[in-house]
């Protein structure tokens, strides 16, 4: 008995309404495994027919009598595709004809849509330096590998076969390295941004450095970690002074604020952030914790002085050994003298009144509302807002 295509799809349609209806509760969930085994290459083989049979749709101008100028447009019109989306499967489709160890890996559910998707791109970049046995390496390592693990293969392939042309892309990328660090209008910054192999990695590299291992204490996600990473670094830079000098000055941060707003009296004016936005009194008060300043009486400035003198700063050091934040293990270059009592409100800048906090506990205490007290045995206990 022979089936049209109709008909197979009606069947296969029923029977997916069938799994749709089983009641999953009453089996095990370990069996769930082997069903997405077995779904994954079901999927994988009906993306391959899909890929056979719009190959024959395009190729004959099936979407002619629709109106539709092209395949492309049919599939986004018809299957509410991206335009990116239908291109790439319009593509795939023709470049598969000329892959036939790969539209049959494909169509026998071994390799996904997207390793062939890499393979194809792959052959279409080396051209006729792509040949039969390259095919087959592709296809095997796809049989066993995710596609990111099949594109580090790919790169190792390109380069054996073609080590100019990989040098002349790497090239080509690193002509394309920008970065954009953009100030929105309530005063937030937005970075985006390329960079090349090498650029990304040593960027990366020096973030985890930063980062270093997740403590037990830290619910940050990911991006937040490496949010503050990147300002930590940054502040490293400027703390240690070897940046080049911008008009006569060694770069930093810079701060206007009054003493009435120090000392968060009602109705006091916002600080002046340099470069940014107003920012909060507290904000204020934490960047005042640990920094110079230089009075202005009548618009004359006065001398400019730290807050917390080298000295104590050395001392402090040596009894703090780093951060003080309970289960903090910051080193004490990451850290700011923090005043328990800020001498804005009249606290001496002295051992007694100082604590080494890392930036990130220093702005829980300020900002976020946490408070530090010592328990009977003098050891610093966190007390949330």
């Amino acid at each position: 008995m022979s089936w049209t295509s109709g008909e197979v799809i009606r069947q296969l349609n029923s029977l997916l309404d069938r799994l749709g209806a089983e009641d999953l509760s009453s089996l095990p969930a370990e069996s769930m495994g082997a069903d997405q085994i077995a779904l994954q290459r079901i999927v994988n083989r009906a993306q391959a027919e899909g890929l056979r049979r719009l190959r024959r749709f395009d190729g004959g101008q099936g979407y002619a009598p629709s109106g539709a100028l092209s395949a492309k447009a049919w599939l986004r019109w018809q299957l509410n595709l991206t335009a990116t989306t239908a291109s790439e499967r319009v593509a795939i489709s023709r470049k598969l004809a000329a892959l036939p160890k790969t539209d049959q890996a494909l169509a026998d559910g071994d390799i996904s849509y997207r390793h062939a998707v890499l393979i194809a791109e792959t052959a279409s970049q080396l051209g006729a330096k792509f040949e039969v046995q390259a095919e087959t390496i592709l296809v095997d390592v796809s049989k066993e590998v995710c596609p990111w693990r099949l594109q580090r293969a790919i790169w190792n392939l390109k380069h054996c076969l073609d080590s100019d042309g990989v040098l002349s892309d790497a090239n080509d990328v690193h002509g394309r390295r920008c970065l954009h660090l953009s100030q929105s209008l309530d005063g937030h910054y937005r970075i985006d941004g390329w960079l090349d192999a090498e650029g990304g990695a040593v960027l990366n590299t020096a973030l985890n450095s930063v980062m270093g291992p997740r403590l037990s204490d830290d619910d940050r996600s990911g991006a937040e970690r490496r949010a503050d990473a990147a300002v930590e670094m940054a502040r490293r830079q400027l703390d240690g002074g070897q940046l080049p000098e911008v008009g006569g000055q060694k770069p930093h941060l810079a701060v206007s604020v009054d003493m009435a707003t120090l000392s968060k009296e009602p109705g006091s004016m916002a600080a002046e952030l340099e470069w940014s936005q107003p920012i909060p009194a507290e904000t204020a008060r934490r960047l005042a914790c640990d920094a110079a300043i230089t009075p202005i009486i009548d618009g004359e400035a006065d001398h400019t002085s730290r807050v917390v003198p080298g000295a104590t700063r050395r001392a402090l050091i040596a009894r703090d050994k780093g951060c003080r934040f309970p289960g903090c293990d910051c080193p004490p270059s990451w850290t700011d003298a923090h005043h328990v009592k800020h001498w804005a409100d009249g606290g001496p800048t002295t051992l007694d009144n100082l604590i080494l906090l890392c930036r990130r506990h220093h702005r829980l205490v300020h900002e976020e509302g946490w408070t530090l007290e010592l328990d009977h045995s003098r050891d610093l206990v966190a007390i949330p807002p």
